[in-house]
């Protein structure tokens, strides 16, 4: 019956099926094979759960327990339901993986929290399929100095996902090295001659919006500033912080996430709130005149429980880690507090391996053979027994 059926109409239905379903249906015919494995295809299926996503918001969880990471995805509605336990493949020969980002259903995995391993990893969960990148051209030996910083997001004019790293070795003498991967090449290449005059700071978490990756970094003169990897043009820009923060020479940290589709500064133990944390958003994209104070807590009103925010929802409330390893929800005023039943314990690597993300399922990778991600199941990241990842009507709830 569906060599009858029109193309559109066909895509119109599958579109609007969970992952799961798409995968059964790939077995129907050659003809239908090739249909759900073409870009287009891919393409058409992420929108409407772009679209979905608006609706019913998902939330990427992952934790360290019992020296096993752990990644759940949660409705980002009031009541923080677990929608699904995903099967985790991989083991890291640190405590845990870094997690660079996450982008159209993908995550860009590095095995480097204190050894750098030179183990990258594209993976998407739902269809089971990764990519165990190379190993870049520079490389950590046991002497100098050395530090990497990573990121990860989709070109959408070349319809081509991308890693850039850049690589110091002499921080005071010498240029970083740039290196840039392509999902469609699968190889290395070296950028280097884009001759980045920014450092950007270790461990500093990457947003990407807007198809570019963005870091907090600080120039020449020990400004701090936002840097940013266009991944269409291929080039390195920059934008500049609320005035007031660029000079902050306290001890307070500042990290990049995404709220409501802009760019954020989440800072912590900033100078009058020495304990707690406010939010600053971009209320549009590249305008230094928009940014926005929107949050402003301080964790002494609640004894000093809290430890440091993690995620904006979507309603505006801010997700923030305890010190005993509890997640709580507050308000923009931390007026309000809820426990979202989402519970662990007080030790470092568990409060250290806490980290919170946007989701949204997809079939990209689905094209790639079967062979595809042989590479990283190998005796170097053999798999853990896990939970299998299912499909949407089996999904978990707290």
């Amino acid at each position: 019956m569906s060599d009858f059926l029109p193309e559109g109409i066909i895509i119109n239905i599958l579109k609007r099926l969970p992952v799961k379903p798409i995968i059964c249906c790939m077995c129907v015919s050659k003809s239908w094979y090739t249909l759900i494995t073409s870009p287009e295809f891919v393409s058409t299926h992420l929108n409407f759960n772009i679209a979905g996503s608006e609706v019913l918001p998902l939330l990427l969880l992952r934790r360290c327990i019992r020296k096993i990471e752990r990644y759940e995805l949660y409705y980002d509605k009031e009541s923080f339901d677990r929608y699904l336990r995903l099967q985790f493949p991989f083991r890291s020969i640190n405590s845990f993986f870094t997690i660079i980002g996450t982008c159209n259903g993908l995550l860009c995995l590095s095995d480097d929290r204190v050894f750098y391993m030179n183990t990258i990893i594209i993976w998407n969960p739902f269809v089971k399929k990764s990519v165990l990148l190379p190993k870049p051209n520079m490389v950590y030996n046991s002497y100098g100095s050395f530090m990497q910083s990573l990121g990860f997001g989709f070109d959408p004019a070349s319809y081509d996902y991308k890693v850039v790293r850049i690589t110091y070795t002499d921080l005071d003498r010498c240029l970083p090295q740039i290196e840039l991967y392509k999902l469609s090449t699968g190889i290395w290449q070296d950028i280097s001659h884009l001759s980045l005059q920014y450092v950007i700071y270790h461990r500093s978490r990457q947003a990407y919006i807007y198809g570019a990756s963005h870091w907090i970094a600080r120039d020449l003169y020990g400004n701090d500033l936002i840097l940013f990897f266009d991944m269409c043009n291929e080039v390195f820009q920059e934008m500049i912080l609320p005035v007031h923060l660029a000079k902050d020479d306290s001890s307070s940290t500042k990290e990049l996430i995404i709220h409501k589709d802009s760019l954020a500064l989440v800072l912590c133990d900033v100078p009058g709130v020495e304990h707690g944390f406010c939010v600053w958003v971009m209320e549009e994209y590249g305008v230094m005149e928009s940014w926005t104070k929107k949050f402003n807590v301080n964790f002494q009103d609640f004894g000093g429980r809290f430890m440091k925010p993690l995620w904006v929802r979507k309603d505006g409330e801010v997700l923030v880690i305890t010190k005993d390893g509890s997640l709580v929800s507050c308000d923009s005023n931390g007026e309000q507090v809820i426990d979202l039943g989402v519970h662990g314990s007080r030790s470092e690597e568990y409060l250290r391996s806490i980290h919170v993300d946007g989701y949204i399922k997809s079939v990209v990778l689905l094209e790639k053979g079967p062979d595809f991600s042989d590479a990283v199941t190998s005796s170097k990241l053999p798999s853990l027994q896990t939970d299998d990842c299912g499909s949407d009507d089996d999904a978990e709830r707290n």
